[in-house]
């Protein structure tokens, strides 16, 4: 397995969550909301730091340089925790649904791209050992 495999299955596992909540936003109430802000957050939360933790400093030079400004991660954080701290339901429920998008987008751009770039610059090897950290950082063990 490598690190692209693990978290290409982490996009598949976040898809039907993004998919859930975008169908109860118009329905929910606010703590609603906010409840499963907490969870997608923890989600995308875990899976960022995976990203920009064990993948980035190995690929940086293989990437675009970056836009200035704040990173998707950052932007994606930013919609999260203004659904968190709102105390309208509108304006909550227009947060989340911004932060899902950009979440849609920026998995459309390192599964079209990034993971491309990724497969392709670096050796079987270095992918397979990314994918034991990988592994460690989610607590599970590959075969």
């Amino acid at each position: 397995m490598t690190i692209i495999e693990g978290l290409l299955g982490e996009h598949g596992a976040i898809y039907p969550l993004l998919q859930l909540i975008e169908e109860s936003a118009e329905s929910d109430t606010l703590e609603e909301l906010k409840l499963r802000t907490s969870c997608l957050r923890a989600t995308l939360g875990t899976h960022a730091r995976i990203e920009d933790d064990i993948l980035r400093p190995v690929i940086l030079d293989l990437l675009p340089k970056p836009p200035e400004g704040p990173t998707d991660h950052e932007i994606i954080e930013a919609g999260l925790m203004e659904v968190l701290q709102a105390d309208d339901l509108a304006v909550a429920r227009r947060a989340l649904l911004g932060a899902i998008a950009k979440t849609r987008q920026h998995f459309q751009v390192e599964e079209t791209v990034i993971f491309g770039l990724v497969n392709r610059g670096l050796p079987d090897t270095t992918r397979r050992d990314l994918a034991i950290e990988w592994a460690k950082a989610r607590g599970v063990t590959l075969a």
